[in-house]
């Protein structure tokens, strides 16, 4: 017969264990909720390329191509880097149809201001960083207010 008086420090103990190993699992699961992606910027000083990462939320109700495109025209948070297009340049609207990638920008990015790389080379350097980010988009169909632009 097992003497369960004697035994309380070991099933108190097996219950905290417990206890601390659910807690751990469902803090990892939450704080798990990001992906992690990669930026590419212009340099400001010798024309290279930075590349910062950032951690996105999962499944975010724009979608998640929309919110990697709203953090890149955002620009880095590093210092002593360029700029793809200019500042106040949204996504009116993105959709992926069969491997296509379609990108409505607003008519902002056509001021060009300083700080900013060539429109061509901001469209290019924004192709690069989609696809290295999205496999699944094999090409891309760039729009400004809703007018088609030239294909890279």
């Amino acid at each position: 017969m097992i003497d369960i008086k004697k035994n309380i420090p070991l099933i108190v103990l097996t219950v905290f264990t417990l206890v601390i190993l659910i807690f751990s699992i469902i803090a990892f699961n939450i704080g798990n909720s990001k992906t992690r992606r990669m930026f590419i910027f212009p340099s400001a000083d010798d024309g290279k390329y930075i590349i910062e990462y950032r951690n996105l939320a999962n499944d975010p109700v724009q979608g998640d191509i929309q919110l990697y495109i709203d953090e890149i025209l955002l620009g880095s948070s590093i210092e002593r880097t360029k700029m793809l297009f200019t500042p106040g340049t949204v996504v009116q609207s993105c959709f992926l149809r069969d491997s296509v990638l379609f990108l409505n920008l607003s008519q902002n990015l056509l001021d060009m201001g300083e700080g900013v790389i060539e429109i061509k080379d901001g469209f290019s350097l924004l192709e690069k960083n989609i696809k290295k980010n999205f496999p699944s988009v094999k090409k891309i169909e760039f729009f400004i207010e809703g007018k088609s632009v030239f294909e890279i």
